[in-house]
């Protein structure tokens, strides 16, 4: 489900383009894009073969103010990611105030006919460079973001992303982001010594993962509990949680605890289906 674009915007300085007669309006549930036609290709556009820049799409909260001061929430959708031009889940059922919230595509080193899209450790590089660009240029548009609450993650492949970008060490992120979730995706690249590294105790990480058969629960399970033991003995805030009865997926009623967790909120149990 997309959300409605109010305002379509892409700047024409630097890697970024305004479109011809546009205009920011930084006000309550603005919604604008930002486009970057001179940045590396998408995983999309790798993938489809359809050239289209790549696109960061926001929409600001309902309270938003520009004397205050707001977090950012970014979610990064799976498989290949989408063009960024539309937020991937209803974000406003995960952080309906306070919270800016921001689609980004996915990028890969390269991509061939038949090849895995996951996103690696040697796309690190590629994904690091185009999200430090696009997330300045947003820092740079709204000017009272903060990363105090901000939160980065993602479902699968983009779960993936967010793991390598840490497991990269990626200092931009991190000084930027205090919160970083997973879903159904960012077991491996986590188990890459990320939890034990000093930064990681200044933030907080959320991992969701299904139980049903077809979303092979036995490995990542493994992996959960691994990583659950690592954050343990490193002092690391990770909240482990089993979306019980569903796979590969994220379901309306986790949404629900994501934006609990995201908020800082105290968790409720979901429903089981």
């Amino acid at each position: 489900m997309k959300t409605p674009i109010s305002l379509v915007i892409a700047f024409c300085v630097g890697l970024t383009r305004l479109a011809a007669g546009a205009e920011i309006k930084l006000e309550s549930d603005a919604t604008f894009r930002l486009e970057f036609p001179d940045l590396q290709d998408t995983l999309e556009t790798l993938a489809s073969g359809e050239r289209q820049p790549a696109r960061l799409t926001a929409t600001l909260p309902a309270n938003y103010t520009r004397d205050g001061k707001f977090p950012v929430f970014v979610f990064l959708d799976g498989d290949k990611g989408g063009r960024g031009d539309g937020l991937p889940i209803p974000a406003r059922m995960v952080v309906p105030r306070d919270f800016i919230c921001v689609a980004l595509p996915l990028f890969k080193r390269a991509y061939k006919k038949d090849d895995s899209a996951l996103v690696t450790m040697e796309d690190y590089e590629t994904a690091s460079h185009a999200y430090r660009l696009m997330l300045q240029r947003l820092f740079d548009v709204v000017p009272n973001t903060t990363p105090e609450r901000s939160a980065l993650g993602g479902f699968s492949n983009g779960g993936h992303t967010v793991a390598v970008l840490l497991a990269g060490h990626d200092t931009f992120i991190l000084r930027h982001f205090q919160a970083f979730f997973f879903v159904e995706g960012g077991f491996g690249p986590l188990a890459a010594h990320v939890l034990q590294e000093p930064a990681m105790k200044r933030c907080r990480l959320l991992l969701l993962r299904g139980d049903r058969a077809d979303a092979k629960p036995e490995p990542k399970m493994h992996l959960a509990r691994a990583l659950e033991y690592l954050a343990e003995e490193h002092h690391v805030d990770f909240t482990s949680i089993v979306m019980r009865g569903y796979g590969h997926e994220l379901p309306k009623e986790y949404l629900s605890v994501l934006g609990q967790w995201v908020r800082g909120e105290e968790l409720s149990e979901a429903p089981k289906k």
